[in-house]
């Protein structure tokens, strides 16, 4: 599954899929997204630079979070359910 702020794609994985990889994939897309966020909500909460910037980069860098928060809620909630499901085919 890939997300971003205005979808979500599946695609269906067959017997043979390697779910490991894709739970890799996704905690390492997950790392990456938190650092992202963590990045612009200090930028965010640095009044010198809200006092500096024009109000629409600060707009702009607003909506940027926004739209980032909720890919990485999507994310976790599909890392949660892959490895829910990896714990339940787990002899």
């Amino acid at each position: 599954m890939r997300s971003t702020a205005q979808f979500d794609l599946r695609i269906a994985y067959g017997e043979g899929a390697e779910a490991g990889a894709e739970v890799a994939r996704l905690r390492k897309e997950k790392e990456r997204l938190a650092r992202d966020l963590e990045s612009k909500q200090n930028r965010l909460a640095d009044e010198t630079f809200r006092s500096r910037a024009p109000a629409e980069i600060v707009r702009q860098l607003e909506a940027t979070f926004a739209e980032r928060r909720l890919e990485f809620d999507k994310l976790t909630e599909r890392l949660a359910l892959l490895e829910a499901h990896d714990r339940h085919r787990a002899p």
